[in-house]
């Protein structure tokens, strides 16, 4: 059992860096080169097929973060009938971890809102209409929801982090 632990952390860890990763690869690298002027013209289909592309990689990563988060917790004892109960969210540790469903909760959410609905909503407003105004305000939220993610990320391997390590 002790093994198929090590295995779940660390397909854990792998799945949250190939996730955090893609995000500072977006941000970080593909974005600032897509904005300089030769190449600005690519910037829109080379954004979004970068954008499906990583949506999937990003989903099958949150999807194995779910499994082995599950895993690890029932590994160190915790089962369903503490959930119910709330022993799962007592003390540190569990008021630590409360924190960090909350925070993957709403990853989830808004992953689920910005992938497949108003990302792809604004995406086709704007190929109808490059000056769409409709069109431009959904991109802005667009933005602003990926912003949103990648702070929520963040905090949830901060979170991740306190939980094995120590609280505060």
């Amino acid at each position: 059992m002790q093994t198929l632990y090590a295995i779940s952390v660390y397909l854990h860890i792998i799945s949250a860096t190939v996730w955090v990763g893609g995000m500072f690869f977006l941000i970080l690298v593909l974005i600032p080169v897509l904005r300089k002027p030769e190449f600005r013209g690519l910037f829109p289909t080379l954004f979004y097929q970068a954008g499906v592309r990583f949506r999937l990689v990003g989903w099958i990563s949150l999807v194995l973060l779910i499994i082995t988060g599950t895993f690890n917790l029932s590994y160190r004892g915790f089962g369903f009938a503490d959930l119910t109960t709330g022993r799962l969210f007592a003390g540190p540790f569990g008021h630590t971890l409360l924190v960090k469903l909350i925070a993957v909760g709403l990853i989830l959410i808004v992953s689920a809102v910005h992938d497949f609905w108003l990302g792809p909503r604004a995406t086709e407003l704007i190929r109808e209409d490059p000056l769409s105004p409709c069109g431009r305000r959904l991109r802005q939220a667009a933005v602003m929801m990926g912003r949103l993610n990648f702070i929520l990320a963040l905090l949830a391997v901060f979170l991740a982090v306190i939980l094995v390590r120590g609280g505060f």
